[in-house]
């Protein structure tokens, strides 16, 4: 087999993507330990949770699209030897994440109540997800500033950095959490503070980073003359796929959600369960991915197609391989998941009907999220903004048609999967 045979540049590709493996099993651990500490409340609390956060998830999908762009950028920047504008960039991308989530957390306050009432199954989930809003959105703009510097860091061929900070976020929100939510008894909404809180202090911590500490590596040092010396318009002309691209990702899988909730409380508190795993080990398969994107990135800022090329294989191969191993844990796994995350007998019932889907797409997941990378890498953004809005909307019909149960809405996520597979594959 191929992903047996020792290749030239793994030990780069392990440099890269064992930090960000860390990186990327622990940053989902903020929706995790929510959705474990808040399960404790009971069903309704875990109902509130699941549709407050895949509203948040869907704003901060398409306002995130920066980070995603700086990467590449970056990452050609430094393969071409222009550090002064790697920096240039990095800067751009911080003015435009914190103008975009100061306007749209202030937006926030206004429609989290007819939002909430609009997707929620029942008026007492609606009020927990609308106090539970308006809190977690004032954490957008240091979310966004953060995620910009994970992608300036990682566009510098980077991960290690960025698993520090990631850990302290989740070490403060693990501590902060059973205090707010159990020992001040503020519920759902605790677990919104301690969001607020961690993110805060990872946004000041990569602040301090790009701009004083790492300033001379990452092209970052000098004054800015003016806003309008930045390469902002560049960063959003090519960003704007990117943001269409997350746009139907998110809307694809909110959806599911919103179709979850709309056939009752238990059904969407076993979906919200389902979800997280999937995400979770979808994230920790991205580790492949970003790897991808600034080797790829930074290969063809050199001019080497064939190299870029032959680590994309290379990258396929593993991320296939993981694929696989994860699917036989959680099959392994299985028993134990539902009470982990809910005591509730019913929601672990409907879990156990589309447990199924989430240990099969684990391999199929790999290919996707690592010809994503590659894409990324590749600054094909176009591409992937049309192939994901296909995709979304074959996900969208297969809900429409067979969304009145969880098989049905987990046939459609598997419908999601495939559609993005099938479109790699014909780029490729």
């Amino acid at each position: 087999m191929n992903v047996l045979r020792r290749h030239p540049r793994d030990r780069e590709i392990a440099a890269l993507a064992i930090p960000a493996l860390a990186t990327l099993a622990i940053d989902p651990l903020v929706s995790i330990v929510d959705t474990a500490w808040v399960g404790r409340l009971g069903t309704e609390p875990l109902a509130a949770l699941a549709v407050a956060s895949a509203v948040f998830a869907a704003a901060f999908s398409i306002l995130g699209f920066v980070h995603l762009t700086v990467t590449p950028l970056v990452a050609g920047d430094v393969g071409r030897g222009d550090l002064p504008r790697a920096g240039a960039v990095a800067k751009g991308a911080l003015v435009i994440s914190a103008a975009i989530g100061v306007v749209v957390a202030a937006a926030a306050w206004v429609v989290a109540d007819p939002l909430a009432v609009a997707i929620s199954s029942s008026e007492p989930v609606a009020v927990e997800a609308a106090s539970y809003l308006r809190v977690r959105f004032l954490s957008l703009p240091a979310m966004l500033l953060t995620m910009v510097g994970h992608g300036v860091y990682r566009g510098h061929s980077d991960t290690r950095t960025p698993l520090r900070v990631a850990v302290g976020l989740n070490v403060i929100n693990l501590v902060l959490d059973p205090v707010l939510i159990f020992g001040l008894e503020l519920g759902v909404t605790g677990a919104a503070w301690a969001t607020v809180v961690a993110q805060g202090v990872a946004a000041v911590w990569f602040l301090h980073l790009l701009l004083v500490k790492d300033r001379e590596r990452l092209g970052t040092h000098g004054r800015v003359r003016s806003v309008g010396s930045l390469p902002i318009a560049g960063i959003l002309a090519a960003g704007w796929p990117l943001m269409i691209r997350s746009t139907a990702l998110l809307a694809a899988i909110t959806a599911s959600t919103l179709v979850a909730a709309q056939i009752g409380t238990v059904e969407v508190a076993a979906h919200q369960i389902a979800l997280q795993v999937w995400l979770f080990l979808s994230f920790v398969l991205d580790s492949f991915a970003v790897a991808a994107q600034p080797m790829v990135g930074t290969d063809l800022g050199r001019g080497d197609i064939d190299a870029a090329r032959d680590i994309a294989r290379r990258l396929l191969h593993l991320g296939f391989a993981t694929g696989v191993a994860l699917s036989l844990l959680l099959a392994a796994s299985a028993p134990f998941v539902a009470g982990i995350f809910s005591a509730d007998s019913a929601v672990s019932a409907e879990l156990s009907r589309i447990y199924g889907f989430v240990v099969v797409l684990q391999p199929l997941t790999a290919l996707v999220y690592v010809y994503d990378g590659i894409g990324i890498g590749a600054s094909a953004f176009r591409f992937l903004a049309v192939s994901m809005v296909i995709a979304a909307t074959a996900t969208v019909a297969m809900l429409w048609l067979f969304g009145d149960d969880l098989v049905g809405v987990w046939s459609a996520v598997t419908v999601l999967t495939v559609s993005r597979l099938l479109s790699f594959a014909v780029w490729n």
